[in-house]
């Protein structure tokens, strides 16, 4: 018994800490953006979010070191492309983004699947989860972008240096369906992949929630009946 706690205690941090370095490049790396001597740290941040999320993946089945092995030439490409060292090198780096971050999706999503209880780590782990998804949303439209520049206007795309978070922007507002309308889409494809984040950002919600609640009933149920 003893063992078990321990286990489920070990594992605690791993979620947490990612969640704590999300949650630190989302919110607080746009404000470094407009300071060039400040940016590098914004890179930084966002490295240090990738090698948080490979540290969270479970160890079992080896899921942990095909993590590391794509997390290497990714962070390679993005650094060469930050000082554009290399041609492509960003596009190459967005491409590896969307990769790491759907295979980061389904690694943690076949591990929330396996918890039996609502723990402080399911907790992390879903938030980490939703957080995760708004970023590969993200990519994707950068992505798109990048291969087709009219597929988005708006006001905050003047700023072609911050482009990334400018996607991030508007991944999470089409996530949470706020929609601001700063940013729209200009091509059916665009408002294709808009439109499809927004029914995700609902059905997740819906889901989790559903989930989360009917787990923490049938723990708190069994154990009444032990009482």
């Amino acid at each position: 018994m003893m063992s078990h706690k321990k286990r489920q205690s070990g594992k605690q941090p791993r979620f947490g800490l990612l969640l704590f370095f999300l949650l630190l490049y989302i919110v607080g790396s746009p404000f470094l953006e407009p300071y060039p001597s400040l940016a590098v740290y914004a890179h930084i941040s966002l490295s240090m979010v990738l090698f948080a999320a490979v540290y969270a993946v479970n160890k079992s089945h080896n899921h942990r070191s095909f993590a590391f092995v794509l997390l290497c030439p990714l962070l390679l490409l993005y650094w060469l492309g930050i000082y554009d060292i290399v041609p492509f090198s960003r596009t190459g780096a967005y491409l590896l983004f969307a990769v790491y971050y759907a295979l980061l999706a389904y690694l943690f999503v076949s591990e929330i699947k396996q918890s039996s209880k609502v723990t402080i780590n399911v907790l992390y782990a879903t938030c980490s989860l939703y957080l995760i998804i708004g970023l590969l949303w993200g990519t994707l439209y950068t992505l798109l972008y990048q291969f087709s520049p009219g597929a988005y206007s708006g006001v905050l795309l003047t700023d072609t240096e911050n482009i990334g978070h400018v996607f991030n922007y508007l991944s999470f507002v089409s996530l949470t369906t706020l929609g601001y309308g700063d940013i729209t889409p200009q091509t059916a494809g665009a408002a294709s992949l808009c439109q499809l984040e927004a029914i995700f950002g609902q059905f997740f919600t819906a889901v989790v929630v559903a989930w989360l609640m009917g787990m923490f009933i049938s723990d708190k149920q069994a154990a009444e009946r032990k009482q």
